[in-house]
């Protein structure tokens, strides 16, 4: 083995502490099981080197250290001599090291090489999946990410000028060696790309031999952006047959995920809309499945879309639960099922301050249940930025939920109703990028 006498190593990340205040995620003051006000802090610190061996190679990662960990989470203790009692040290002893909270999230090898008048691109391993605006494929890299999508994938890539044509295949393994039944996909994209704009069509094949399963998906994504003025549309059509991991057989898949924005973006003023629509099931008990969901990282609130609700007390405290139950939760951190709008605006006042307002209204895509309304509600949410300096900036954001009625008429067997209490959210990031 000759090892690289020059080896050029780059980072890029940043670092994120975000504090979050919630006046209610249950929806409700009258549920003897409504938690009231939650808040907590947490951490992220994303680092992605890459270590650049030549120009035709390179190592890629990407580490995720103390991933949405909150302050104070797992205090260390230590066992007074004289009264056997487990006390919590929060102070100079620090917090327990047993977990240090570093994952190799992604690795993977590049190379790069001519054929002809097309530059090729090959990569082999653990990577990030991203594609169009991220609502089918999202790697969770921005600031506000929590998830990302990520494969183990060989993947092959053939540039020629603005045009690129990319074949990749992934394995998804059960860890059992020798035994045919793992998922795996292929993946066929092509796309064109410039400063100004872009357009694509992503292809995907899923199948897994020993459930007779197989889902194709199909993704046409453009982008536009002529001086001030942006537009971006993405439609995602899912459509597959099979039996499930869960036990359900004979299921038949066909949704319909689509978002559109646009708007102008001025030195001082700027605005824009965002629509978007996520196929829903009328009956969720039969073999046909239609709810599309966008992929959670693609963020649009504060509040609905983004927190699970409602989230109640939980009966009986232990360490899985954290004192938290979902059981009567009507919405995750996904778009699913939905119909929605949301306008935003925004102003610059100078270079370090500048504020933003936004109104989301969303709906059902299919419904309503029997004696359930089918509205989500009305969100509105206030923002301010500050950059102080170069590579530091702040971020403080209030949300405000008025619940429709597919909270408000909503009463759960077990856990009660009475969801129709506004949702207040205070959100604030103090990022350092690098």
């Amino acid at each position: 083995m000759n090892p690289a006498s020059a080896t050029e190593l780059t980072w890029e990340g940043y670092y994120r502490a975000r504090g979050l205040l919630y006046n209610s995620l249950s929806m409700s003051e009258s549920n003897e099981l409504s938690e009231g006000t939650s808040n907590y802090f947490d951490h992220r610190l994303l680092l992605r080197p890459s270590w650049l061996l030549s120009p035709q190679a390179a190592i890629r990662a990407d580490l995720d250290v103390l991933k949405l960990v909150q302050w104070g989470q797992a205090a260390d203790t230590w066992t007074d001599p004289v009264t056997g009692e487990q006390i919590s040290s929060a102070q100079a002893d620090g917090v327990a090291v047993a977990n240090p909270g570093i994952y190799a999230v992604r690795a993977w090898g590049e190379g790069r090489f001519d054929v002809g008048s097309a530059q090729m691109r090959v990569a082999a391993g653990r990577m990030p999946l991203h594609w169009g605006s991220g609502i089918l494929w999202n790697d969770g890299n921005a600031v506000d990410g929590e998830y990302g999508d990520t494969a183990d994938r060989l993947q092959a890539t053939a540039l020629i000028g603005p045009v690129y044509v990319m074949g990749a295949w992934d394995v998804q393994s059960e860890g059992f060696v020798g035994v045919a039944d793992d998922m795996q996909s292929a993946s066929l994209a092509f796309a064109y790309q410039s400063e100004s704009a872009g357009v694509g069509f992503l292809s995907n094949y899923r199948y897994q031999p020993s459930l007779d399963y197989q889902a194709y998906t199909g993704d046409i994504w453009g982008r536009a952006d002529l001086g001030p003025v942006f537009a971006e549309v993405e439609m995602v059509g899912v459509f597959g047959a099979g039996d499930l991991d869960t036990g359900a057989n004979g299921i038949q898949i066909s949704s319909l995920g689509v978002m559109a924005r646009g708007g102008f973006d001025g030195e001082k003023l700027g605005a824009g809309v965002e629509l978007g629509v996520a196929s829903g099931d009328a009956d969720e008990t039969d073999t046909k499945l239609k709810s599309f969901t966008f992929d959670r990282d693609h963020n649009i609130s504060l509040i609905l879309f983004e927190e699970t609700m409602p989230t109640l007390e939980s009966s009986v405290v232990n360490d899985s639960n954290g004192g938290r139950t979902t059981e009567a939760a009507r919405t995750g951190d996904g778009i699913s099922n939905a119909i929605y709008f949301t306008p935003m605006v925004k102003y610059r006042f100078n270079d370090m301050l500048q504020a933003r307002a936004s109104w989301l209204i969303a709906t059902q895509a299919k419904g309503p249940e029997d004696g359930v309304g089918n509205g989500y509600g009305n969100e509105f949410d206030l923002g301010l930025r500050v950059d102080p300096v170069p590579h530091l900036w702040g971020d403080l954001g209030v949300g405000f939920l008025l619940p429709g009625g597919y909270f408000s008429d909503y009463n759960d067997a077990d856990l009660g109703g009475g969801f129709n209490r506004p949702v207040v959210a205070i959100r604030f990031l103090g990022t350092v990028e690098f």
